[in-house]
């Protein structure tokens, strides 16, 4: 009897494998793990085909799993990791074996696009050959980890919130461990495959790439530190420092309002002082907004734009603010004219700086801001500059048109390159403060820079 069913058991399995040449039969040993979350579009690719994965859809070896724009996925596995998919992100689930209960197994996993963070489990406590993510730009080896990885258009960054891991770009150019054993936790590798060490997480680990979704970027279960989430949660006032170059505007947060606060920009950097600033206002106007002259400062080395402390002449200028909730500049109608210049602090290198001014309109109706223009006054010069912007989710942003450098005695000009930001404060959004620089296309040794805030008139 039991030979007939063997039979009829191979007969059966050679009609179905003869009539669906390319089907792979999922056997429960290729079951990798559950989907614990999906939101938006996400799939997996299997059988030549691609099929939707909904909460408790299983996932098998060599699926490939997709998520698409503004979506999220969060995955348990059989050894109880935890992984979350961000979104616009394709993950190949190669080799995901459990030998024992103690954790003995090996992972691959190859990251093709887009970012994910895991919770290694019991196979990942083990020995770091045992458990890779192959990306793009490098193998990475995990032992016991909480880790992060992120793909974007300048590379690949690394992140490891708990444990260890290794690096190895497939160009040999970047041999580096982070981690708890390591000196450093964050660490950019670059489409040369060099590695760049950060003293802080990424902005693009704070945003994450699920952030319109509207979920936060914890894992089920885990809470993460919230500094380490996101350190910008220990700064809670805006910021600004604007040094010499047309690129040397930064926005970012900063922890006081002080003539010593610690900021940390937008670009991934850290600007501090051990002295206090010169030039120091604070209140300014009865507005939230401190601003202030460092003549000493000092400058993370992965932070680029701000001119280096050994080189500049001038100082960096910088401010802190408290700026306007954004559902009272989402509440706001009609059209403003900001053209009171409250104050402002400025400096130039062709000389002592005076009559800045600043306007521009406001039409919260349709988001625009129109008939932005600067202007500021320099020993036989005068710096003048255009700009536009917009007004969506409560926040304000400015675009630097064009500019000149007129001489005030023959009216001849040269054009100039320059940029500009700027937010609301007041309780009613009634002010808007800001930064801006322009060059001399002609001598970029001409330059200018400075603060201002600039109210309703």
């Amino acid at each position: 009897m039991k030979r007939k069913v063997r039979k009829k058991y191979r007969l059966f399995a050679f009609l179905v494998l003869s009539i669906f040449p390319n089907l792979v039969v999922l056997a429960a040993g290729n079951e990798l793990g559950k989907t614990i979350l999906a939101r938006g579009t996400v799939t997996a690719d299997r059988n030549n085909a691609r099929a939707p994965l909904k909460r408790r859809s299983l996932v098998f070896r060599q699926d490939i799993l997709r998520s698409g724009a503004n979506a999220r996925a969060q995955f348990r596995m059989i050894d109880n990791a935890l992984i979350n998919l961000q979104e616009n992100s394709v993950l190949r689930l190669r080799e995901y074996k459990l030998k024992t209960a103690q954790g003995n197994g090996s992972v691959v996993m190859e990251l093709i696009t887009g970012g994910l963070r895991t919770i290694t489990g019991t196979i990942g406590k083990q020995n770091k050959k045992d458990y890779q993510l192959r990306t793009p730009a490098a193998t990475i080896g995990i032992r016991g980890t909480m880790y992060e990885v992120e793909i974007t258009a300048e590379g690949m960054y690394v992140g490891t919130w708990k444990g260890d891991i290794d690096i190895h770009s497939y160009s040999g150019k970047c041999h580096l461990s982070l981690g708890d054993k390591a000196k450093n936790r964050f660490a950019l590798v670059d489409n040369q495959g060099v590695c760049k060490v950060l003293a802080n997480a990424p902005k693009v680990f704070r945003d994450g790439h699920s952030s319109k979704a509207g979920a936060t970027t914890s894992l089920v279960g885990i809470n993460i530190d919230p500094l380490l989430e996101n350190p910008q949660k220990k700064s809670p006032y805006r910021s600004f420092t604007v040094g010499q170059g047309s690129r040397a505007l930064l926005k970012g947060r900063a922890d006081r309002l002080s003539s010593n606060p610690v900021i940390t920009t937008d670009a991934n950097g850290v600007v501090s002082s051990t002295t206090n600033a010169t030039d120091f206002s604070q209140n300014i106007g009865g507005y939230p907004v401190g601003w202030g002259r460092w003549n000493k400062y000092n400058v993370s080395t992965e932070l680029g734009g701000i001119p280096n402390p050994q080189n500049d002449k001038n100082g960096l200028l910088w401010s802190s603010y408290k700026p306007s909730a954004t559902h009272v500049v989402a509440s706001r109608v009609g059209v403003a004219s900001y053209t009171h210049t409250i104050d402002s602090l400025a400096q130039s290198s062709m000389g002592k700086v005076s009559n800045v001014a600043v306007q521009m309109d406001v039409d919260f109706a349709n988001g625009q801001v129109s008939n932005g223009a600067i202007s500021a006054r320099v020993p036989n010069y005068t710096w003048v500059g255009v700009f536009d912007g917009k007004v969506a989710g409560g926040k304000l942003s400015l675009d630097f048109n064009g500019g000149a450098l007129v001489n005030a005695q023959t009216g001849v000009s040269s054009d100039a390159t320059g940029s500009i930001a700027g937010d609301f404060v007041g309780d009613n959004a009634e002010a808007i403060t800001g930064g801006f620089n322009m060059v001399d296309s002609k001598n970029s040794d001409n330059q200018i820079e400075g603060l201002f805030l600039v109210g309703e008139k």
